[in-house]
């Protein structure tokens, strides 16, 4: 090219051109190829107080500056010039070096300027040219740009030599600029193919790993080592600690370096359900703090949309990356499978002991029951106390977290016993030694069964829960007649307006005429004793059947009946006297009075 050329050019601009190829040459890096072609080219040429390389981009259809001298380049850049647009979009349009020898050429041509690029010319230069020259970029026959030189000065103009020594230099910026362009895609192709080697190696590693945990958990259920032992492992490959939560939130196991809190445990808890949506079977990653250290937190959801399980929790002080959550999502699929065993073996286990319980409520206790028993831990000649909870609603997926409940609050308390659940109800079977009275046991199982109230309580759903205790029974036997005391007194609860949802059958005493009479003849009862009274509130102030209850309600003691009632005491002995005379009884009639209470206590538990 430069013999070719030197016909055309005279020695020093063959020199010049010959320290422009050497510039062009010295680096591949194609903006500092495009800078280097005009800082050289307006040193070369004379007349070129400045200029600016456009390079054509096809996708936006115009000329875009890339480097210029002379000129404000953060102005300059912001120039989109369509083909045929000013004195560099004719060049390009024309594929030829255009020389535009004076300022009218150039006020002419640069009038088809867009306005915006019009307004950006004038704020990047101080004056406008006084001539100028448009070399086109030529690259394997398409013009890929322009290099515009620009003169301010009246007594310099471009020469013919000039327009000579412009083509080479745009020769050799196309050569280079090609040049630089192929070793840029060479680079990107280099970068895109070590980007896929270190995903190819990651997915290598991923799966490796993947594969030897698998393996190894499964190896772990094949021995039947259960979920400790699984959960101990992920302990001692992924994290500081791993909890597994069942589906209503309650940790059923844990592995930790470092034994945490319940307050720890509820905290790690509250942060895995608030920011994640289980149900959707994605894992979330979220930062948690635990014990003033900072953690990485996973929660990886088991089970299916239709059979959700629970979830598994990974807190780790290190960095939890993409390899890891492939390894614990394969070990999510076989703590899964191992909850799913649970599951079938707990339905098994409470239709079996759901058999035992029916056949041992019937009172005909043989030696077959005798021997199941002792299968399912129970001494046959302990006590026995029966306790029946009705949940309502009760669905089927609750069963499973209400029997894990009971066991937790009744069985640790009480530890040979059984729970088990028949259709809405969960029957307790509480064995207890001779060394404390019933009483007192009844007076336990009373406070536990309030404690298993509030937790089932504090759920969204809300259910009724009523709870029957019966009575304490001496042998495997009698168990039978315990059933059926909290069964009657389930029913009392459901039945009549007793103000309470727990009972135990020894504490009921006037409320067991409710079980061994009919609701009719309890009303006839109520309104043989208590109907004139009844029939004179309801036309009145109702203020007689009030004082009535308290005053009795005071064991008849006048000064704390009316200090209850805030009355005067001779208002007091106005009202009773009243009283007595509707009835037409005597309150210091024992046999009356007692009539009255109980009829009394009989309305208030029928409701009306």
């Amino acid at each position: 090219m430069i013999l070719f050329m030197s016909e055309l050019l005279s020695h020093r601009q063959l020199q010049s051109l010959i320290e422009v190829s050497n510039v062009l040459n010295s680096s591949l890096d194609i903006d500092t190829i495009m800078d280097s072609i005009m800082q050289a080219t307006v040193s070369v040429v004379d007349a070129a107080d400045g200029g600016v390389l456009f390079l054509y981009d096809p996708i936006q259809d115009c000329l875009v500056a890339k480097s210029a001298q002379g000129f404000d380049s953060k102005i300059v850049e912001q120039v989109r010039l369509k083909p045929g647009e000013s004195m560099t979009g004719l060049a390009f349009s024309a594929r030829q070096c255009l020389i535009f020898e004076n300022p009218e050429e150039v006020a002419r041509t640069t009038s088809t300027l867009a306005p915006q690029n019009l307004n950006l010319m004038e704020s990047s230069i101080p004056i406008n040219p006084q001539s100028a020259i448009c070399a086109p970029i030529i690259s394997k026959g398409d013009c890929i740009g322009v290099i515009t030189l620009d003169s301010f000065q009246p007594d310099l103009h471009f020469s013919l030599d000039d327009i000579n020594l412009v083509k080479a230099i745009s020769h050799q910026a196309a050569v280079a600029i090609e040049k630089a362009r192929l070793y840029k895609e060479k680079q990107q192709t280099v970068r895109q193919l070590e980007n896929s080697n270190y995903t190819i190696t990651k997915q290598n590693e991923m799966l490796s790993r993947s594969v030897a945990i698998h393996g190894h958990l499964a190896n772990l259920v094949l021995r039947g080592e259960g979920l400790s032992s699984i959960l101990h492992y992920l302990n001692t490959m992924f994290g500081d600690q791993i909890l597994l939560f069942n589906e209503w939130g309650d940790l059923i196991e844990s592995s930790s370096r470092d034994p945490l809190s319940e307050t720890d445990v509820s905290k790690i808890k509250g942060v895995a359900f608030a920011s994640s949506d289980f149900q959707e079977l994605a894992y979330k990653l979220q930062d948690c703090e635990i014990n003033g250290l900072p953690h990485h937190m996973v929660s990886l959801p088991l089970g299916s949309k239709m059979n959700f399980l629970g979830f598994l929790v990974v807190l780790s002080v290190q960095s939890i990356n993409e390899v890891d959550i492939s390894a614990l999502e394969h070990a999510c699929t076989v703590i899964s499978l191992e909850l799913m065993k649970s599951q079938q073996i707990f339905e098994t286990q409470q239709r079996l002991k759901g058999e035992f319980i029916e056949g041992l409520f019937t009172g005909k206790v043989d030696e077959s029951l005798i021997q199941q028993a002792k299968l399912l831990d129970l001494d046959p000649n302990r006590n026995y106390l029966v306790t029946v909870i009705q949940i309502q609603p009760l669905h089927i997926d609750m069963k499973r977290h209400l029997i894990d409940l009971a066991n937790r609050i009744f069985l640790e308390s009480y530890p040979h016993s059984m729970v088990v659940t028949k259709h809405e109800q969960i029957i307790l079977l509480l064995s207890f030694s001779n060394q404390r009275t019933g009483s007192y046991h009844t007076q336990q199982i009373m406070e536990l069964a309030h404690q298993f109230q509030q937790e089932v309580l504090k759920r969204n759903e809300k259910p009724t829960v009523l709870i029957a205790l019966g009575r304490a029974k001496n042998g495997l036997v009698h168990v039978g007649k315990s059933a059926q005391e909290a069964q009657r007194g389930l029913q009392l609860l459901r039945t009549y307006n007793l103000n309470k949802n727990v009972i135990s059958y020894s504490e009921l005493g006037v409320q067991r005429l409710l079980l061994q009479n009919s609701e009719d003849e309890l009303m006839d009862f109520i309104q043989e004793t208590l109907g004139p009274l009844l029939e004179y509130e309801a036309q009145r102030k109702r203020e007689l059947l009030p004082t009535l209850l308290v005053y009795l309600e005071h064991n008849q003691n006048s000064k704390e009946a009316a200090e209850s009632l805030h009355i005067h005491t001779n208002t007091l002995n106005y009202r009773l006297k009243r009283i007595q005379e509707i009835l037409s009884i005597e309150l210091t009639d024992a046999e009356q009075f007692m009539n009255l209470q109980l009829a009394l206590r009989l309305h208030q538990y029928l409701g009306s």
